[in-house]
């Protein structure tokens, strides 16, 4: 699989991800088949904690202004996630909202 056409990670996945688990993950295939299904619980295991640690935290690094999300902006993050389908039903979308807004303007400036 090329570098380019790799999934990215999400904010909780980097949150969870800590100090290197992703390699740790691509390690396991390599590992003797009986110690494949520990080593998976135990890097299971690391991300959960990881993930707890960080919204015991104060700040929440990866989380929004609720007032500056909309549905456009969680589109377009969601987008790199889906399947061809799913990503031609979100452009869909995602032009029907900017038809929407241009309608807006235009009723606006009339």
């Amino acid at each position: 699989m090329e570098e380019s056409s790799k999934t990215p990670l999400t904010a909780v996945d980097r949150i969870a991800d800590g100090n290197g688990l992703q390699m740790m993950k691509a390690a396991i295939p390599y590992l003797p088949l009986a110690m494949q299904k520990s080593f998976s619980v135990y890097v299971k295991i690391m991300e959960v904690s990881n993930v707890l640690s960080y919204y015991n935290q104060p700040v929440r690094a990866c989380s929004a202004p609720s007032e500056e999300t909309n549905a456009e902006d969680i589109l377009n993050d969601i987008r790199s996630y889906c399947n061809d389908t799913q990503r031609q039903s979100l452009d869909q979308a995602l032009h029907l909202i900017n038809t929407l807004k241009m309608y807006q303007e235009i009723q606006k400036n009339c």
